[in-house]
């Protein structure tokens, strides 16, 4: 293999390495075999190889015009980045020593590969990809701004202190007439601008190339940066130009470039000079792209990698040309919080007006408690209780309202503030902040105009004359009939004078382009972002715990809210919970807050106090149990969990039979501790469960009719005979059985019924041979069924133990078993029973609370007849789409199973895995179930409406079709 012979310094094909000869390479230099698969580069060679064991790294091949020492300058700030904890790739060391080989005339390193896919490989970029990008990129440049290497200081082809020099050698290339002219006149008019500032524009080491296709998802909210192929010394605010150019190449938005570059201040302040050289820089940054894009395809014709992104290139260069620099400059420098020009001090709007006026209307603002928020209105009414302690009050910009948004909300909603209200008790006097042009606009609004920025006052009576000196009275705002005065404030930005005053997230980042937050004009805060908050609490979320948290959706949505059958994010969108049978009398509830807050305010001490709402609680869940059987219970013992209630029932069992075996059926999850997870046998929730399982656990098959290994009529006739043969194995060997526990429905296998006649049967053989029966009703008990009230009665079958959680605290950590005296008096006999928390005034006053709110709302009879109207909309889907293969269960506690195909029960597994993701953009919070992970879980909150469902239903049809679509 020749180097290349380069027509110009600019022009430089990718080294003419095949498949073939890359793995000769990695043989003969470090010793590896592996498969191999071309990953894209404009200028380089790049190979992906994946080894035996499954490891993954790169091979990468440099062009001939890379050097040694450039190279090992890469290495180097490898070592900077690591220790500044930023993700890169490590080199590995070739067999010779060191980490570069030179094979005819290219130098070859082998890096590791970074899982999680780059930004360009997401389908969607908004607010919180632009701002990972802006992060990784101040965090590089703060990483790097004090290394030193000789082999940074390098002529690249990225480096835009060298970008007139490229366009004017490669513009002809341009085969498009009047997209080489728009380059050119792009190309000069920025370089006259940055030519002002150049020599105030610091330089240090910089990435050079850091876009969506070279950061990688690395966590939650973090970005992992590959490709140092460009790395040299530039100036240090291309590193954000370059950035900013990959966010206008996949939107298109001025207000997602301000996020990245507010990202990236919180690691580099940048100078005055850099934020007057941003805006030209990336227009200079598209002209290159799309100079060297078409030279690039042409010089190399397989070079899909190159020809692809020319048209996200152009559009970079078509929107930076769109925007004014100083109108952009003025909106990043706002983003940062400094004037829109250097040296302003900005004067008051109107007197009183500052940071303590502001009123918070956030979604989690106390004003929308109580389902508030459902009624318009309430943010009128909390800016005037504002009033009644401060002579000004102030709404925010691109604050979400959730007094703006319907529920069920199958649609994004326009609940966004691109404006703020200012309000005032009395008169209202308003001044300009800054010398400005006065410009009437319509009858009772004028715009004062400095350069880019358009500040618009509507509501207001003008006393201005053509001009206003900072400070000066412009006019007076209009009084309501109550007595208060209000003026809306916007920053108008670009031509359009189109009223735009709402949008919804899906829209912001277009809109807000045209209506930048003007709270820095006004000497107030800007609302937090809603992005930032959730990407802070993802990160916080795994640091607590690592990979030991499970939790739903890949990117999900920062809950702030709940009400009812709703939890609302940070964004105010209600979503519809389908999912939390943890809270069964709703979210928030009114009757619970009230009970727990009494109870707080007047005793919680530990269970071994005598006060009576320890007894009540008992007394109440006896009373339940002996409604299905009578007088077949006496006592109750309050824990704090269901994996607790279940341990604690083993143990009970254990005790009270003096066996120590258990009997439990396939596919089940009973809880975390020692014994609740010994007779979890669930392989999703523990995948190490046959290797872990303690030798008097002993299994018989799920009895599930649909696809387990017996089916349809007769299936539980099968099932007992087996479970029955099962026990007589036991008897055999000695070890006859103490205890047999199940879910009372197959909650892990999606809301299964276990067949007619099964669990009665099996409780019966179980008690036959002196065992006792274990009801786990964790997920099930308390009415969520509709027909009985709890799951075993359901079945026809009478326990000899119940362990109910979840639902009895409704998500406050409550739990209890409910058994006979006989079996709670053996327990005592090995000692005292204790639980600090267990049973405290707070939790039995919780518990007492739920079961009475269960009744008096009859919300058993609600999961009943919502129940009934789930199952029948779902039916009808099923006559529609063949991907439902069954609908398990009864009540609120149903699933719906997803198949392949109907024949071969295949499950659909990852099509339930996309479902769900996409369930979410329609207000849907529904989750996958069972070892499959192919089961619909549909197990919410008992105050769901039939209205609910309809709305799920709809959606579920829409992404159900969408599914077929794509097969």
């Amino acid at each position: 293999m020749a180097p290349e012979t380069p027509v110009s310094p600019w022009k430089r094909a990718r080294p003419d390495v095949g498949a073939d000869a890359a793995a000769r390479i990695l043989r003969e230099h470090w010793g590896i075999e592996g498969e191999l698969r071309e990953l894209g580069s404009n200028q380089d060679r790049n190979y992906l190889v994946t080894e035996a064991d499954g490891r993954r790294r790169v091979l990468k091949i440099d062009n001939a015009a890379t050097t040694r020492a450039e190279v090992e300058a890469q290495h180097f700030a490898v070592e900077a980045l690591l220790a500044a904890g930023v993700v890169v790739p490590r080199p590995s060391e070739a067999l010779a020593g060191g980490g570069i080989v030179e094979v005819d005339g290219h130098l070859a390193r082998l890096q590791e590969f970074i899982d999680g896919g780059t930004l360009a490989m997401r389908p969607e970029f908004g607010e919180t990809e632009a701002r990972a990008l802006g992060e990784v990129a101040g965090q590089v440049v703060a990483a790097l701004a004090d290394v030193e290497h000789p082999g940074f200081d390098r002529t690249t082809q990225w480096d835009l202190r060298n970008a007139g020099d490229v366009v004017a050698d490669l513009l002809d290339g341009i085969g498009d007439d009047a997209r080489r002219r728009r380059v050119k006149s792009e190309t000069k008019s920025a370089l006259r601008a940055i030519a002002a500032v150049a020599d105030e524009l610091p330089v240090q080491p910089v990435h050079g190339d850091l876009t969506d296709d070279n950061a990688v998802r690395t966590g939650a909210a973090s970005l992992g940066v590959i490709d140092l192929g460009d790395l040299g010394l530039g100036w240090r605010v291309a590193e954000l130009a370059v950035a900013i150019a990959s966010v206008l190449q996949r939107t298109g938005s001025l207000a997602l470039a301000a996020a990245c570059v507010d990202e990236f201040g919180r690691h580099a302040k940048l100078a005055d000079a850099e934020l007057a050289a941003l805006w030209p820089l990336v227009r200079l940054r598209g002209a290159a792209l799309v100079a060297s894009g078409w030279t690039q395809v042409a010089l190399d014709r397989d070079n899909e990698y190159a020809r692809e992104r020319m048209e996200s290139e152009w559009r970079a260069l078509e929107v930076a040309a769109g925007v004014d620099d100083e109108l952009a400059e003025a909106v990043f420098r706002t983003t940062l919080g400094r004037p829109h020009r250097p040296g302003l001090e900005y004067a008051k709007l109107a007197d009183g007006l500052g940071r303590k006026s502001v009123v918070e209307l956030s979604p989690d603002a106390d004003v929308f408690d109580h389902g508030g928020w459902l009624h318009r209105g309430t943010a009128d009414d909390a800016l005037l209780e504002r009033l009644d302690r401060r002579a000004v009050a102030a709404t925010r910009w691109g604050e979400h309202r959730l007094d703006r948004t319907p529920a069920p909300c199958p649609t994004a909603p326009a609940n966004c503030a691109l404006f703020i209200d200012v309000v005032a008790a009395g008169p209202l006097e308003v001044h300009a902040p800054f010398d400005a042009r006065v410009e009437a606009h319509g009858d009772d609004a004028l715009d004062l105009v400095d350069g880019p920025v358009r500040l618009r006052l509507s509501g207001l009576r003008s006393v201005a004359g053509l001009t206003a000196e900072a400070g000066e009275v412009v006019g007076t705002a209009r009084r309501s009939t109550d007595g208060t005065s209000r003026i809306r404030v916007q920053w108008i930005a670009g031509a359009s004078g189109a009223e735009i005053e709402w949008t919804s997230v899906v829209d912001k980042p277009a809109l807000a382009s045209l209506r930048p937050d003007p709270s820095r004009l006004l000497g107030l805060k800007p609302a937090p972002s809603t992005v930032r908050r959730t990407r802070t609490e993802r990160r916080r979320r795994d640091t607590a715990l690592g990979k030991a948290s499970e939790r739903y959706w890949e990117s999900p949505p920062l809950i702030v809210r709940g009400w009812g059958q709703y939890l609302i994010d940070d964004e105010a969108r209600p979503l519809l919970d389908l999912v939390n049978n943890v809270t069964a009398i709703g979210h928030s509830h009114p009757r619970l807050e009230k009970a727990a807050a009494y109870q707080l305010r007047t005793l919680n001490t530990n269970s071994r106090f005598l006060y009576p709402e320890y007894a009540d609680y008992v007394e109440r869940l006896v009373e339940r149990a002996n409604r299905a059987w009578p007088g077949g219970f006496d006592v109750a013992v309050p824990v704090n969990s269901g994996s607790e209630a279940v341990d604690l029932a083993l143990r009970m069992a254990q005790v009270f039979t003096g066996r120590r075996d258990v009997v439990v059926p396939r596919e089940a999850y009973h809880g975390w501790t020692h014994a609740s997870d010994a007779v979890s046998t669930s392989a999703f929730d523990n995948p190490s469960a046959a290797a872990s399982r303690p030798d008097w656990v002993h299994l018989v098959d799920a009895p599930n009719a649909y696809r387990g290994p017996h089916r349809g009529d007769g299936a539980g006739e099968r099932y007992l005979a087996d479970a029955r043969e099962r026990l007589a194995e036991l008897d055999a060997a000695g070890t006859p059985v103490g205890g047999f526990i199940c879910e009372t429905v197959l909650g892990n296998a999606g809301g299964v019924i276990p067949p007619k006649g099964w669990l009665r049967g099996v409780y019966e053989a179980v008690r036959e041979r002196g065992g006792v029966a274990i009801a786990d009703e964790v997920q099930v008990g308390l009415g969520r069924l509709g027909s009985h009230y709890w799951g075993a009665e359901l079945a026809g079958a009478r326990p000899d133990i119940i362990a109910v959680a979840k639902a009895a605290g409704n998500a406050f950590p409550v739990g209890a078993v409910i058994t006979r005296r006989e079996i709670l008096d053996a327990l005592a006999d090995e000692g005292m029973f204790f639980s600090s928390a267990a049973g405290t005034p707070l939790s039995a006053a919780v518990g007492s609370t739920v079961l009475d709110v269960i009744d008096d709302e009859r919300l058993q009879a609600r999961a009943k007849r919502v129940g009934k109207h789930f199952a029948k909309r779902m039916r009808e889907l099923q006559r529609y789409h063949d991907w439902i293969g069954e609908v398990h269960g009864t009540g609120l506690y149903q699933g719906v199973e997803l198949v392949r195909d109907r024949e071969s029960l295949e499950p659909a597994t990852a099509e339930t895995a996309r479902l769900c993701e996409r369930m979410l953009a329609h207000g849907m919070i529904v989750q996958p179930a069972s070892e499959r992970q192919n089961v619909l879980k549909f197990k919410p909150p008992m105050t769901i409406t039939e209205e609910d469902v309809d709305a799920f239903a709809e959606a579920l049809d829409i992404e159900l079709t969408r599914l077929t679509s794509e097969r």
